[in-house]
């Protein structure tokens, strides 16, 4: 597990050997960490702009130590996986833009406006929002617990989460609008979440349109049936 403290102490580990400025997005559990809506996290999850950039920030990683293992152990089925290092109880997750099947859109970017700077490692933190949507791509043990934190501890704007979803379909071609109903209605019935009804309807609404317009064009879409 890694702190606030240790998560920063790494981050200046590694902007003080970059050798030019390199900018990352903090999401999931590690951006929690800074709205202290969490003590500590399993693994540090940090977006990189582009596929040059994680490969820069992987060859300064391994310099330090840090060994590549297989993402697929974390990450069962899933495509766009992250590269995936660890230095003794250190974790670290790198994603190239593409979060499984979710992409660190514009909106995301633009978002993340609490920005640390660790030597020459730039850190912008994800927006809560934004964690929240992100924790639909991955979807591991604990997500739902996390998600519920960040809504009980935070003004969620829940019109943003809406929208993004939406937005998502055209980046990445997948029905994202329902995983991110699905992924609410369990925190509202399992967890016991304070989710507005409304919202849920207006997804339901939206997912509706969605399935009925890809079965007319003879699309068929993977749905993952919600268990109670």
């Amino acid at each position: 597990m890694t702190d606030l403290k240790e998560q920063e102490d790494i981050f200046n580990l590694i902007g003080s050997n970059l050798k030019k400025k390199l900018k990352c997005f903090v999401i999931g559990g590690s951006a929690m960490l800074y709205y202290k809506l969490k003590d500590a996290t399993k693994d540090v999850d940090i977006v990189l702009s582009n596929e040059n950039d994680r490969q820069y920030i992987l060859k300064f990683m391994k310099n330090l130590g840090y060994v590549e293992r297989n993402p697929k152990i974390l990450y069962i089925n899933k495509k766009n996986v992250p590269i995936l290092l660890q230095r003794g109880e250190n974790r670290f997750d790198l994603f190239n833009r593409i979060i499984i099947n979710l992409r660190f859109s514009d909106g995301m970017v633009d978002r993340s406006q609490l920005i640390y700077e660790y030597g020459n490692l730039i850190a912008n933190v994800a927006s809560p929002e934004d964690i929240i949507i992100l924790k639909c791509a991955t979807d591991r043990a604990g997500d739902r617990i996390d998600a519920a934190s960040i809504i009980k501890n935070t003004n969620v704007n829940w019109d943003i989460l809406f929208q993004e979803s939406i937005s998502q379909m055209t980046l990445v071609g997948d029905v994202i609008p329902l995983n991110l109903y699905q992924f609410l209605l369990e925190l509202k019935e399992d967890l016991k979440v304070e989710i507005p009804d409304d919202l849920i309807k207006k997804l339901e609404n939206e997912c509706e349109e969605i399935l009925i317009k890809k079965l007319k064009q003879g699309k068929t879409v993977k749905v993952t049936k919600y268990k109670k």
